[in-house]
Parts: structure tokens; sequence; C-alpha cells
């Protein structure tokens, strides 16, 4: 396959941020993207607008993340303002540009390990332009465009259903128990630390990640709890004498785990059985409940509400530190609605229902992304058709 530098077939427009007296969220003049925090799935999502921009994008330029991180890249849909933390790539000849949306997202991982800079990484036009795509015929980008957007459209619709399960969970809560902080409904109210056995939260192995083993005990981090979601990725192992340090935050079934430190701090879920044993760090706490008095299921949906999240990001963000952070005395001292017991096991029934949705949905869009990666590795080498 015929190899072309970027600058060559594309051209590049690095942004630059107006003067920031020409913001605004009213919508007067165009919209303005300053970085990946503008990116959505396949096209940016307005939420500020320029009226004097000096940097304009056009319809289906490829808007890349330049600045912290680099290499993320989105579609234009319409004019627009560019702020320093994105460049627009233009196609000049022959290249479709949702092959050149492909090809520049399958080699994201190149162009990220392009960037320089101590603080945060960004990269600059002479690099950028030096990149080489690949380039088949306008025919052949064509076709590969057309299979990677089925298996595209089909990872997204997988999204849009999970996301629509996250919303009837949220809904089925409020319906049944109302506002949890403001107790709408009048429920019986308890501190966490009464209908609670443990409370606790773990410390990180003497010699950090360097410490980890490729397999043995897990070591729960912050980046594996999701709300009412594990994810395996990245999750950490120690070994059994490195585990009996931390034997008093032992992790059993049905425990609940809270991150308690950092941009992830409140963060909710329920420990999945194929992880155990298990250990936590310092950044997570371990929640066990009193089940002749609440539902474990009830108790983790009741922490993932998002009136609850919002109330337990202000306790974390509360004290003025640096950090968000919550304490082990504050957890105790939450307060938690108590609905009758076979109210909240009713709740635990529907939602568990749910669940078994939920995962029917997650296994095939992990099928779907991993047919997609290969798909994106056979048509840049030439191998689709």
């Amino acid at each position: 396959m015929n190899l072309r530098k970027l600058s060559d077939v594309c051209e590049i427009i690095m942004g630059q941020s107006p003067d920031s007296s020409s913001y605004n969220e009213s919508g007067e003049g165009l919209p303005f993207f300053q970085g990946k925090a503008d990116f959505g799935e396949l096209y940016p999502i307005p939420r500020m607008y320029c009226n004097k921009p000096l940097k304009i994008a056009i319809t289906n330029d490829i808007l890349m993340s330049v600045r912290a991180p680099v290499g993320d890249v989105n579609i234009a849909t319409e004019e627009c303002c560019i702020g320093r933390g994105v460049a627009a790539i233009r196609s000049k000849e022959n290249i479709d540009f949702k092959y050149l949306y492909y090809v520049l997202e399958f080699m994201k991982e190149r162009i990220a390990s392009l960037g320089t800079g101590s603080t945060f990484k960004a990269i600059s036009k002479i690099p950028l332009s030096s990149i080489e795509i690949p380039v088949p015929t306008l025919e052949q980008q064509i076709k590969i465009v057309d299979v990677l957007d089925k298996v595209k459209d089909a990872i997204n619709k997988r999204h849009y259903q999970l996301a629509a399960l996250d919303e009837l969970t949220q809904s089925l809560f409020l319906e049944m128990f109302g506002n949890p902080v403001a107790n709408s409904k009048g429920w019986d109210i308890a501190s966490c630390k009464d209908i609670t056995e443990k409370i606790g939260s773990g410390s990180t192995p003497r010699g950090g990640n360097a410490s980890y083993k490729e397999s043995g005990i897990s070591l729960i981090r912050s980046l594996n709890v999701h709300n009412n979601n594990f994810t395996l990725k990245d999750l950490a192992f120690i070994d059994d004498r490195q585990a009996e340090k931390l034997k008093n935050v032992e992790v059993q079934e049905n425990d609940i785990l809270l991150n308690i430190t950092g941009a992830s701090v409140a963060r909710s879920c329920i420990v999945p059985n194929n992880i155990l044993p298990a250990r936590v760090n310092q950044h997570v706490s371990i929640i066990r409940v009193k089940e002749n008095l609440v539902s474990h299921i009830f108790l983790s949906n009741l922490f993932t509400n998002e009136i609850y999240q919002r109330y337990l990001w202000q306790i974390a963000t509360s004290g003025g530190a640096t950090r968000e952070a919550i304490t082990k005395q504050q957890i105790e001292n939450l307060s938690i609605i108590l609905p009758p017991l076979n109210l909240q096991n009713e709740f635990a029934y529907k939602i568990e229902q749910i669940e078994k949705q939920r995962t029917l949905m997650q296994s095939s869009k992990v099928k779907l992304e991993n047919m997609y990666n290969s798909l994106l590795q056979k048509a840049f080498k030439g191998e689709l058709f």
C-alpha cells in the first residue's frame, strides 16, 4: 500500500486561541472547540462559541487533539473555531475524509508517542506533517470505510443501549424510593455505620506498580471502580505475602466498593465474584452491609443515584483541600434512607434482570470492538481487500 506524508495529501491547520472576550455560551459566532474535552464519539459537542475566531475548520475536516492528550480525532460537522489544543486536517487530493478519520484513529498511539513536553504532551505541526499514512485507491478507501462504518455503527448502538439501561436504573430507583437526599417519601433514616459490618480502605504495597505481580490476589484500585460497573482493565495483582499485610481489607462477596480520593471520587459498584480473592488500596473503601437491614444492591444503587452522587461530591470537596476526598468518618455518618426490606429486595430483583441485559449488551460490545480493531489492522496493512 502506498505511503504518503500527511502534509502531501492534507492541509494541516493548527488551532489558535482567540481572545477570551470573544467566548460565549449563548451561540453567538462559531462553535469553539479547544481539545478532547469537546469531543464526542465521532463528532464534537458544542459547549462554547466564539464571535472572533482566529483559526477555522470546515465541514468534514478531521479535528485532532494536539495537547494533553495527543491523537484523539473527531469529524467537524460544520464551520467552527479551533483553539490551540486542536488541529484541523483537511484532505487535499483523492482522500476520503472518513477514510482519513479511520486511518488517524488507527495511528493514534503512534501519533501520541510523537508528543513532547514535561508537564503535558503536545505535538507541533512539523512532526504531525511528517507522519506517513497508507493511501490506497479512492475506490478501496470507500470500501474500507463502508466495512468500518457498519461495525462502528453497531458499537455505537450497543453504547446507546447500555446508556438506556443506566437511565432505566436511575428512573426505577427514583420511582420506587424518591429523592434519596431530601427523602421525599419520608422513609426511616440511618447512619451508614449503623447498617454496615465494615467500612475500610487499604494501602499500596511498598514499591508501588513495580511490586505488582502478573497473577495472584487481585488488588482493586480506583481505576477499576466505575458507577455500577467494575472494569478488569489494568487490574493489579499481589502475592500471598503482600496480601497478608492487607488482610484487614479482604474483599468479600457482595461488598460495595466506593472510590474515596481523586477525580474518580464517589464512583461505586459491587465487587464481581470473578476477581475474588481481592484486597483494596488506599483510594477505595469497602462497605459491607448488614443484609438483615439493607440490601447491598439497594445501597450500591443509592450511592450511584445521580442525586446522591452530587451529595457525595459536595462532601468530597467541602474541606477546601487540593484533592477531592471522603474520609472514613464521613462515610460512617452518611445519611441512608431505609425503605422496608421487602421493597429493597423487590428493587434488587428488578436490577438483577436489568444487569443480565447489561451483561449481554456489554459482551456484544466487546466482541464488536475486538472485531473493529482487527479490521483496522487488516485495512491499513492492505489485507482487507
